[in-house]
């Protein structure tokens, strides 16, 4: 069964409880983890922007494009001067994230 993911700031979850930032830090940093694990295959740079945010490049993909073909995916994510933008909120989960570089991956 797919999920969905909204990684994008506008989401209202962004509007409620912040995250606890030791949670957030984590989540970060996991996210940034899985998608590192694609670098030779093309998912780079992924550079952590600040705890809840990430940015990462698909090689040979056009960012716009590729966040079009994730919201088909049901992963909604922002694209913004030839990157991907991941912004985490309170209710990002690490299995959420999961989901996320298993979909990204399959872009390559």
């Amino acid at each position: 069964m797919k999920r969905t993911v909204v990684l994008t700031p506008d989401h209202p979850d962004w509007a409620g409880p912040p995250a606890d930032p030791s949670l957030l830090r984590r989540l970060t940093g996991h996210l940034a983890a899985r998608l590192r694990e694609y670098s030779q295959e093309g998912i780079a740079p992924v550079e952590i922007l600040r705890d809840g945010l990430v940015s990462a490049q698909i090689a040979g993909v056009d960012a716009q494009q590729a966040a079009q073909a994730l919201a088909r995916a049901n992963v909604f994510c922002q694209s913004q001067d030839g990157v991907l933008l991941f912004s985490i909120s309170a209710s990002t989960s690490f299995e959420d994230l999961d989901y996320v570089q298993a979909v990204v991956s399959e872009l390559l």
